[in-house]
């Protein structure tokens, strides 16, 4: 449950995330929990700190500006610190990320341990820092991680290693997020969860998409990179190509738009092209299966308004034929109309028509030139 200091930190953080009574001077002096926000050189501190990143003071403002919603991301977790770690300050929690890397869950939460400040020296503080570290800085949910695996173990064990699936085609271009949701009506999440990443919901009614690119980058430049298999990084920038591709129109329109209203990371819009040769499923270890799953999904579904099947050119012919017959009938309906009116006319003729042409009344003048 919130307290209210949290509620109102989090109502401040979200009027303005930029509030310097609450930001962070440096890394080591700032407790987490109580000042969520950090300054400029705190940020490139906190990049430098958990993924090696080095930045120059050279156009800093506009390179941090592309981790934003990745920093965010960090800011707002730290709202929702666990109780047993609210003395813990952000250099606590770089500390703690930097030994996820290293053994199996058992040893890094001893490792971790005597790192923390001493109020949450404890087995149990340990665990919750795993847990929050994870999530807001790893973008990865740990909470299934067993003690006796490695944090790499623990990934392959979710996502799966060396698919079994035999399935061979080619992914067409309309197979992207923006079809998913304006075609076939499958509402997409987007996620920060890593592992979550293009899982289908229940129903096969939604499609989950993690869109923090930047943290990919930040994965394939850092010592970090050691907790996935190799290649696994550049095969989620891969299904991003697939998801938002860059060479549809409609489709960068559309990520464009979810950006600016849900303050998405803008680098997920920008994964390199994928040639027509490069979208075979085959090409595709880690993440095949659940790519399988999502095709399927996509290929039964059918559209449930005109608007959706105005939308829907996955089969060119029958979307021909479709809105042809469509126009017939309206054509056909329009004479069937037509045609009925007149009828009626026929039959039920206006008082103009049916008046006889002779005068009715004895008083009436004659027309003229009557004899």
């Amino acid at each position: 449950m919130l307290t209210a200091s949290r509620v109102k930190s989090r109502y401040k953080w979200n009027i303005d995330h930029n509030l310097h009574s609450q930001a962070s001077s440096t890394l080591a002096e700032a407790k987490a929990l109580n000042r969520p926000h950090l300054t400029t050189n705190c940020q490139r501190e906190f990049l430098h700190e958990c993924w090696g990143l080095q930045l120059k003071d050279h156009g800093l403002e506009k390179e941090l500006q592309s981790y934003q919603s990745y920093l965010h991301h960090y800011e707002e977790s730290c709202l929702y610190v666990p109780i047993s770690l609210t003395d813990c300050t952000h250099e606590h929690f770089c500390k703690a990320a930097q030994q996820l890397q290293k053994g199996t869950r058992e040893s890094c939460e001893a490792a971790i341990e005597p790192l923390l400040p001493p109020t949450s020296q404890s087995h149990e503080a340990a665990k919750e820092c795993i847990n929050f570290v994870g999530k807001a800085i790893l973008l990865i949910d740990v909470l299934g991680w067993r003690a006796d695996e490695t944090l790499s173990d623990f990934i392959i064990r979710v996502i799966g290693l060396d698919s079994k699936q035999e399935d061979h085609y080619r992914m067409p271009l309309y197979f992207n997020a923006r079809t998913f949701a304006k075609v076939a009506g499958i509402k997409i999440l987007w996620t920060r969860d890593l592992l979550s990443h293009l899982e289908m919901g229940s129903n096969d009614s939604t499609l989950s998409v993690f869109h923090n690119a930047k943290v990919l980058q930040l994965y394939e430049q850092s010592s970090l990179k050691s907790i996935f298999p190799d290649k696994f990084v550049d095969e989620t920038r891969r299904t991003l190509s697939l998801m938002l591709p860059v060479a549809d129109k409609a489709s960068v329109e559309w990520f464009g738009s979810e950006q600016r209203r849900l303050g998405l990371d803008i680098t997920a819009g920008d994964c390199r092209h994928l040639r027509t040769t490069q979208r075979n499923i085959q090409d595709f270890n880690f993440w095949r299966d659940r790519l399988i799953i999502t095709k399927e999904a996509f290929d039964t579904s059918q559209p449930s308004g005109l608007l959706q099947f105005w939308r829907d050119d996955r089969n060119r012919v029958q979307w021909w034929t479709f809105w042809i017959a469509v126009t017939v009938f309206l054509l056909t309906l329009v004479g069937v109309v037509e045609s009925a009116l007149q009828v009626y006319k026929a039959y039920h003729p206006s008082p103009q028509q049916s008046m006889s042409p002779i005068w009715t009344t004895a008083n009436s003048a004659p027309p003229v030139g009557y004899h």
